[in-house]
């Protein structure tokens, strides 16, 4: 068991390795030209850019630099189970921090890039079309999500039922509140999904005036790939929450060779979202290899400064009347923590840091 832990803490790990490495090379991504989706003169990268790539380099190391101590902490404490929870915290709080660094990175190129120009106010549309959730909601999903909700409550009801059978025993009845505690760890990450959907949903993006249908037709692909992507991941936690239940009950009575077919079954299931999680990819690479949205987002003039309250540096923002949760501070971005949905997220993220330290206490 604990072998099997510290395996899965390592792959998570290994994964957040693999997200430094891809965005290592965003700043390139669309050539020498340019820094992210800032262009910027040929000698860019000979001068004040040297440095900022530098910084960006650095600064993808800081999720890892601030986890270290705590997973130190917790291999001398054998603390195995809540290092795996943690792994897994901290690999989303990596995906939250670098969005916000890719923002706060492309607002210093453009301040180094034109150093104290401001753009005279273009004209842009914005769209006026209602985004909902339920518009964008998958049926497929949400009946497989219900399907295996329904399998699980089976599986605990059976592992309920076997641990009064056996006189209430330690082990059975560890494992009855370890497959309850497992439904209310995949159901937490389930609500993240939802509120992550909302999001993505409802940001709104201006209108170019030029190529008006195609920035559209990019950002409906733009869109479409998060939105199928976070469906597959809550589809993959759906599966695996009868999964894993079913392997904590009943893997004592189980034969080598039905051990042999679950490892081979969960193997197969990691390798489809894969395989589909890169096909969503490849079609939105496509998409942009296309329609060139880099070159359409040049018609939309800079963001000002916020006019409102700044802390930290300028990271911290504090303003109940501006619409954008992140916005353009004097030394790059900042966080609106006055935003309404600031509240959900803080709310959220608290509870998942609560829920992390009960769950390691079971």
């Amino acid at each position: 068991m604990t072998a099997s832990v510290l395996g899965f803490a390592a792959f998570m790990f290994f994964f957040r390795l693999y997200l430094i490495r891809r965005c290592w090379s965003l700043p390139h991504k669309h050539g020498k030209d340019f820094f992210l989706a800032q262009r910027v003169e040929a000698d860019f990268y000979q001068g004040a850019g040297r440095m900022l790539l530098r910084r960006y380099h650095a600064c993808l190391f800081l999720p890892l630099g601030v986890d270290v101590p705590v997973v130190a902490w917790m291999l001398l404490a054998h603390r195995y189970i809540f290092l795996s929870l943690e792994q897994i915290a901290a690999y989303v709080a990596s995906l939250v921090a670098y969005n916000v660094m890719l923002v706060h990175f492309g607002i210093r190129a453009a301040d180094l890039a034109r150093p104290g120009a401001e753009e005279p106010v273009k004209t842009l549309q914005l769209s006026m079309a209602p985004r909902r959730l339920r518009d964008h909601t998958n049926l497929a999903v949400e009946l497989m999500i219900a399907c295996a909700v329904i399998l699980d409550a089976v599986f605990l009801w059976h592992a309920y039922h076997l641990s009064h059978a056996a006189g209430t025993t330690h082990h059975t009845a560890r494992l009855f509140r370890g497959g309850i505690v497992f439904a209310v760890w995949i159901g937490y990450w389930q609500l993240g999904a939802l509120l992550l959907k909302w999001v993505f949903v409802r940001w709104r993006m201006p209108l170019p005036v030029n190529r008006t249908e195609d920035f559209k037709r990019w950002r409906t692909a733009w869109l479409k790939y998060n939105l199928n992507t976070v469906d597959a991941i809550r589809g993959l936690t759906a599966i695996l929450l009868p999964w894993a239940t079913a392997w904590m009950i009943y893997r004592r009575i189980w034969s080598t060779s039905a051990m042999i077919v679950l490892a081979g079954g969960s193997l197969l299931i990691m390798g489809v979202f894969i395989v589909y999680a890169r096909r969503l990819e490849r079609r939105l690479k496509a998409a942009e290899k296309e329609l060139k949205p880099v070159e359409m987002v040049k018609e939309f003039p800079r963001r000002p400064i916020a006019e409102g309250r700044f802390l930290a540096g300028g990271l911290l923002y504090f303003n109940h009347d501006n619409p954008s949760v992140l916005v353009r501070s004097p030394h790059g971005v900042g966080i609106n923590l006055s935003h309404p949905s600031m509240y959900a997220w803080t709310a959220y993220f608290a509870g998942l840091l609560v829920l992390i330290t009960w769950m390691s206490k079971i």
